[in-house]
């Protein structure tokens, strides 16, 4: 854009100067007259009170320059550098710096000027305050990160409470919490804690993020979440006290109870182990606790409801495996068992023990003495059984009077010598009903081994039930291993 030639104009020449003098003078927006060198000559008042310079500060100076700051895009003063230096018009957004430190944003406009000739004499520019305007895109933008935030916070908590509902088992179910925790609060360290069966202590279930060590037990007292009944946020609020299994008493932490079907059963802490005092400025430091506190309150009840979820399907998966008369585990738990037994020890080379038990003469003895006699004994040897039952000794009862043992990683001689004790056990008990005493109760035992006495669980089971049969054929109350048993006679 080139200034209009007035060289040849009449009188009304002194008039337009007068009208340009009048609209720079008055004119709201800053206006800068320079060299083709950039240097400074002229600035018009607004220009004066929109940056704090007069034309004393800045005479023989480049205005950018004086103007710039820390926040200045630098990408934008190369884009105006090489606009001038080509004599281009150029328009464009910059962030500058008041003489009082203020920061301000201006819509800038720069023109270069020529003469009649063509002769480049001047720039000018036109500075239009867009501030506010800045201020209300950055809130819009500020809005639309946190709705985006928001939005994905959403989806990860469907996201991780789908997870969490489709856990079979508890160790599932904590393999989800711990990774979806450390997703959805990645700032953050945390602990799952279970009560423990005699709801003295809060057991550890799992941990995530960086911290060392979590205590791996915590007492109900120790924590005012738990003391109080609801959940609790240290270092939001002007009045908190430090739950004493926190070792760190300045840092921000959460304790949520987890609640099942209205009872406590459990603890979800969570710690922020970075967010010190120095770290984030306050306000900050608040803004992201208030909302990873509404993350947290969601993720406790969704891990309730998870735990109550799975605490049920236990539940009705064990009824559906468990014996009810003795609570020991059924054929189909022991078939199933079996084959994984079976399945892991091949590869080791390891065996695996069965104990085919059955208690004597129990037919006629629950003829003479009724169905409730015959309940009681058992009862009274499923609570044997469930007395010497482990990690390596899993009691069953197949039906009637019949029971097996299933016992990975023992010898043939150890499984003899834990039939030999369980019968001893019986034979130690003293029953009675209604009054009257009942006789004295014994059992036989046969016992067999994968894979010494056959490759598969129907081959194993049924050596252990020969062993059996020659237990009885040899008068009772006795054991004997499947080496020693011949195929027993049709029955």
């Amino acid at each position: 854009m080139c200034a209009k030639d007035c060289s040849g104009a009449t009188g009304d020449v002194l008039t337009e100067r007068a009208y340009a003098e009048l609209v720079a003078h008055y004119a709201p927006d800053g206006v800068i007259i320079s060299g083709p060198d950039r240097l400074t000559l002229w600035v018009n008042p607004a220009f004066t009170t929109q940056t704090g310079y007069a034309i004393a500060d800045l005479r023989d100076k480049m205005a950018v320059d004086v103007l710039r700051g820390p926040e200045t895009d630098r990408k934008i003063l190369q884009h105006i550098d090489i606009a001038c230096s080509r004599r281009r018009e150029i328009q464009t957004e910059v962030q500058l710096h008041a003489r009082d430190g203020r920061v301000f944003w201006v819509e800038l406009k720069i023109t270069p000027v020529f003469d009649a000739a063509g002769v480049h004499t001047h720039f000018i520019s036109h500075m239009h305050d867009i501030t506010e305007r800045k201020k209300l895109e950055h809130q819009n933008d500020e809005m639309r990160q946190a709705e985006e935030l928001r939005q994905s916070e959403r989806q990860l908590l469907a996201l991780t409470s789908e997870w969490l509902y489709s856990a079979k088992s508890f160790d599932e179910l904590l393999m989800v919490v711990q990774r979806a925790m450390h997703t959805l609060i990645p700032e953050a360290d945390g602990a799952l804690y279970i009560y423990g069966a005699s709801r003295s202590t809060l057991d550890l279930a799992t941990s995530w993020g960086s911290v060392p060590e979590f205590p791996p037990h915590i007492l109900p007292d120790e924590c005012w979440a738990l003391r109080r009944g609801r959940a609790y946020a240290y270092g939001l609020k002007p009045i908190q006290f430090t739950c004493d299994h926190v070792s760190k008493p300045d840092t921000p932490y959460f304790c949520l109870p987890i609640i099942a079907h209205g009872e406590t059963i459990g603890l979800l802490h969570i710690i922020f182990d970075g967010f010190e005092e120095n770290g984030l400025m306050r306000h900050m430091r608040d803004d992201v606790l208030r909302n990873r506190w509404d993350v947290s309150l969601i993720c406790a009840e969704q891990i309730s409801l998870a735990i109550a979820n799975v605490r049920l399907r236990q539940e009705l998966h064990d009824k559906s495996m468990r014996d009810a008369l003795t609570g020991l585990w059924n054929r189909r738990w022991f078939m199933e068992r079996a084959l994984r037994e079976f399945a892991s020890a091949e590869p080791q080379g390891n065996g695996v023990g069965l104990i085919m038990l059955d208690v004597d003469h129990f037919k006629a003895f629950n003829d003479r003495f009724g169905h409730d006699a015959g309940d009681l004994v058992l009862r009274e040897v499923g609570a044997i059984l469930t007395r010497v039952a482990s990690d390596r000794i899993h009691p069953c009862r197949l039906g009637g009077e019949e029971f097996v043992l299933l016992c990975p990683d023992m010898s043939v001689a150890d499984v003899a010598a834990l039939a030999c004790r369980i019968r001893g056990a019986l034979q130690a008990l003293r029953l009675s009903v209604a009054g009257t005493e009942l006789p004295q109760v014994t059992a036989s035992a046969g016992v067999a081994s994968f894979p010494d006495h056959g490759r598969s669980v129907e081959d194993v089971l049924k050596a252990a039930d020969q062993a059996l049969y020659l237990a009885k054929d040899q008068g009772r109350n006795c054991t004997v291993t499947a080496e020693n048993a011949p195929p027993p006679p049709a029955r």
